[in-house]
């Protein structure tokens, strides 16, 4: 991670001038604006700027949990997430930068008989790719983390090619590899604004001056939707407080021991530096309006909800009874962005010539991000590599919610 963190181009100092103008702008410099960077360079596209508003991969992205599933119970969505895994697995020879990716496997867990069709799809899944996926007895899933207890459980499976990786090291890889192609990358820049002129983008603003362009890749993270009203753009996303907590190294955590999924409580635990890493879903989802935000805020400052962190750890202490005398070491926390029907946001927009949407990452960035960056190299380069773009395109969403449905729906 050092060492890729060293090859970065990355600029901090105000003194240095940004062009005059460029083909294409990426704005966020999280693992979607490097992803999309890369695969755009990869394409063959030449000037290239990504630009964030602090230092790289600085938002939500070091906060995420990294976690990995590639098994989808939607059929048309396995070329996608297959593709993710292949990235990961072989990112290093894809990028020429190595990530750390502990491919240990996931257990997922049904607690009772209705989530059992949900073990069953990932069996169907795993089938149609000729993938050995296992059912495990409690006894079983024990053995491989002794510090889970569920004998309640009615349905275990093993998915064997599932992992983690350090996600800001997948971040640094992705914006090295576009530095080697020829992007240019700098930091500690604020973009204000973007000038759209009779349903062209032509510029973008920011405390650093004016680039002119005529494609811009807005991939700003939590931001993305403020940025966008300040182009008259409304963006049914908004960014959600995900909390997830590390204890301190616990006796029986086996290092090389699975994820573990468990559906009912939405609560996922696995390995971290000898103790456990503990998050969880739908635990006092609370969305947030960056504009209700000091304009220096950085994700590392967003407040605790302690409460959210009680009810989680409560929760999870009942198939893990070792969280009960745990010492927390570490607090996660991020703003991801959610859409109201769960799925990515990757297109252009009707409005607006020139302009690429990428967010949405669903909590599930990471993994998502080689996918993403492949989808948005796509509209650029006139390809549909998945099939997709339509599922993820903005003219999905029919009516444009009030800011408070649309907040609602997104914290449901």
């Amino acid at each position: 991670l050092i060492n890729s963190l060293k090859s970065v181009k990355i600029f901090v100092s105000r003194e240095l001038m940004l062009p005059s103008s460029t083909n294409i702008v990426i704005i966020g410099g999280g693992v979607l604006g490097t992803s999309a960077a890369f695969q755009l360079a990869k394409d063959g596209h030449q000037d290239i700027l990504l630009l964030d508003r602090g230092p790289l991969a600085n938002g939500t992205t070091p906060f995420a949990a990294g976690q990995t599933a590639y098994l989808s119970a939607s059929p048309d969505r396995l070329p996608l997430t297959n593709y993710c895994l292949d990235f990961l697995e072989n990112f290093a020879e894809r990028t020429g930068y190595p990530i750390d990716f502990k491919q240990h496997g996931s257990l997922r867990i049904a607690l009772t008989e209705a989530y059992l069709p949900e073990l069953e799809a990932h069996q169907v899944a795993a089938d149609g790719l000729g993938h050995e996926l296992k059912s495990l007895t409690q006894k079983d899933a024990q053995e491989l983390v002794p510090t889970l207890e569920v004998p309640e459980a009615k349905g275990i499976i093993f998915i064997a090619r599932d992992g983690y990786v350090e996600p800001k090291s997948v971040a640094v890889g992705y914006a090295s590899a576009a530095r080697d192609l020829g992007v240019t990358i700098q930091t500690h820049t604020k973009v204000t604004n973007v000038d759209v002129t009779k349903g062209q983008v032509k510029a973008v603003y920011t405390n650093h001056g004016k680039v002119s362009t005529k494609q811009v890749v807005l991939a700003a993270g939590a931001w993305t939707r403020q940025l966008a009203q300040q182009f008259g753009l409304e963006i049914p996303v908004v960014p959600v407080r995900h909390q997830a907590y590390v204890t301190a190294p616990l006796v029986d955590v086996v290092p090389r021991q699975p994820i573990v999924r468990l559906i009912e409580p939405q609560i996922y635990v696995r390995p971290e530096l000898g103790g456990l890493l503990v998050g969880g879903y739908g635990y006092r989802p609370t969305s947030f309006d960056m504009n209700d935000l000091p304009d220096h805020f950085e994700i590392s400052a967003l407040e605790p909800d302690f409460i959210y962190y009680n009810r989680l750890q409560h929760t999870a202490a009942t198939y893990f009874p070792a969280l009960q005398q745990a010492v927390v070491v570490q607090e996660r926390r991020g703003l991801p962005t959610i859409t109201i029907d769960a799925r990515h946001l990757i297109s252009t927009v009707a409005e607006i010539e020139g302009l690429i949407i990428a967010t949405g990452c669903q909590v599930g960035g990471i993994q998502s991000s080689p996918a993403i960056g492949r989808m948005v190299a796509d509209l650029i380069s006139n390809q549909d590599s998945f099939g997709l773009l339509s599922t993820f395109a903005a003219n999905r969403f029919e009516a444009v919610c009030s800011d408070t449905q649309l907040r609602d729906q997104c914290e449901t």
